[in-house]
């Protein structure tokens, strides 16, 4: 090959690498796939890779391999770094390491017996990638066959493609900074937003609470005033039904505001859950039935004991209302040394993905009779006595809320 025309070929490859661009920090690996095929090509050699050290510079890890003979990608080889100290410090003090004879060349022997003899390879031409004045990673040219003279052509060729790599990690770079600011963005736009709703939540619950406060007293009134009207004695039985159904609302938005003072100390998780069952298995009655799973030791957690009864309450009146035309819930609680897990799960239609994105926001509803502070409420609960909770849905088979809390 003429050396007018290696000339062509190094600067067509030069042009298409400056023209590889990135959208996303993902595209890195596609980006080298494209460069390392061209650079073989271009310098017509079996191998070229591009490696990077790790954070400690203890070792070297394969990004992208390309192998010519099989027209093949890989990635994920691992080098000891730290075993090769005179490669490295050759990468660091050159712009590019040639080895005619890489086997027997001072910068390069000491990768015989582990990588040269392994891959037939007999000339290397390695170009370190730097960034910010710091060696971050290698192209390595790698030659199969008879012994190879680099022309200065290479040399300079494998140099500039090193460079053109180290802008490429900088877009790369950039690209995840502004990813990550973005995302601390929309956090800090979903904190703003929740804290808007919570002092909202407060605000409106304080003052329903006051009407309630007083609806009840004259239902009390009234109850003792007629007591021997039946008509009017079981009008007021309903109404205090209602009242007492927004007195949980209300607790509910207090929960969900924080502004209602919890009381958490060690209680067991194992007797709440016991205690609840009758009630649950009345909400329950009907069309549906209630599996539940209590085992037989204690699982203490640090946290208050209406708090964790509204999380089941909630979580298994979402499960029944998952499941219109009946079914069975499923309450389990387990433990190991560190966690207690609660796990309700139902067999109802599943939710989408789209409305799992939504599930655990304050107002958010798929019901027609539902208030959206279900769930929401439960998500605070949990998150105010350092736990996690986690949902998993398949379509067709249901839906299952996973709390986990610190064991005590």
């Amino acid at each position: 090959m003429g050396a007018a025309t290696n000339s062509s070929i190094f600067e067509a490859t030069r042009l298409g690498l400056a023209r590889l661009a990135l959208d996303q920090a993902n595209e890195l690996t596609r980006a080298f796939e494209c460069a390392t095929l061209a650079t073989a090509y271009a310098l017509h050699v079996e191998r070229v890779g591009v490696w990077f050290f790790s954070a400690e510079g203890s070792e070297l890890h394969c990004a992208s391999m390309y192998e010519a003979s099989s027209q093949q990608h890989s990635s994920g080889a691992v080098l000891l770094a730290k075993t090769y100290p005179r490669y490295v410090k050759a990468l660091e003090s050159r712009r590019v390491v040639v080895a005619h004879d890489a086997r027997n060349a001072p910068e390069t022997r000491e990768l015989t017996a582990e990588y040269l003899d392994v891959h037939g390879i007999t000339s290397l031409l390695d170009s370190p990638i730097f960034r910010h004045g710091e060696i971050v990673g290698v192209v390595c040219h790698e030659h199969v066959g008879p012994m190879r003279e680099w022309t200065t052509r290479e040399r300079d060729f494998a140099g500039s493609v090193a460079d053109m790599l180290a802008v490429l990690l900088e877009q790369a770079t950039r690209l995840d900074v502004e990813a990550a600011l973005l995302a601390q963005r929309e956090r800090l736009a979903r904190a703003e937003k929740m804290d808007a709703l919570g002092r909202f939540g407060a605000g409106l619950a304080h003052d329903f609470n006051n009407v309630l406060t007083s609806m009840m007293l004259r239902i009390d009134s009234l109850h003792e005033t007629y007591p021997r009207e039946p008509a009017l004695v079981h009008e007021v039985e309903l109404l205090k039904d209602e009242a007492a159904r927004g007195s949980r609302l209300v607790k509910q938005l207090l929960t969900f505001a924080r502004a209602d003072t919890p009381t958490p100390r060690p209680i067991d998780f194992t007797q709440i859950l016991h205690d609840s069952i009758p009630m649950l298995e009345t909400l329950l009655r009907g069309s549906w039935t209630l599996s539940s799973r209590v085992p037989p030791e204690a699982l203490v957690v640090h946290a208050d004991r209406a708090q964790l009864e509204q999380v089941i309450l909630n979580l298994v009146i979402n499960a029944r209302d998952a499941m219109p035309g009946g079914g069975k819930v499923d309450a389990e609680l387990s433990g190991d040394d560190d966690t207690v897990t609660l796990k309700v799960s139902d067999h109802g239609a599943g939710i989408d993905d789209r409305t799992l994105k939504h599930i655990f926001e304050p107002f958010f509803t798929t019901k027609t009779h539902g208030s959206g502070l279900g769930l929401s409420t439960v998500h605070s609960i949990v998150q105010q006595n350092g736990g996690t909770i986690d949902v998993a849905s398949v379509p067709a088979r249901g839906t299952a809320f996973t709390v986990r809390l610190p064991r005590t």
